[in-house]
């Protein structure tokens, strides 16, 4: 292999780990962070119905960030009618 080749490619996964933690820091800190907020909303997530979320860098599995949120459960109340 080239040596250039194999210095680049040790660069990129280095860079890599680095952005995974990045990642979850912005994630982790998403209440000040617009750039977590919007992933947030284009994951679907109503930011006023999110009570946490939780970003962890993951090693020896595929994805390689975990992201928990957790959201606010809604009440519903029911109403019957007797007749």
């Amino acid at each position: 292999m080239n040596k250039n080749l194999k210095k680049l490619g040790s660069e990129t996964a280095k860079n890599g780990f680095k952005n995974e933690h990045e990642i979850c820091d912005k994630f982790n800190n998403w209440h000040n962070d617009a750039e977590a907020q919007k992933w947030l909303e284009i994951m679907q997530y109503n930011l006023n119905e999110i009570e946490y979320v939780k970003a962890v860098v993951l090693h020896g599995y595929k994805a390689d960030v975990n992201v928990q949120v957790q959201i606010k459960m809604k009440k519903r109340l029911i109403l019957r009618i007797f007749r």
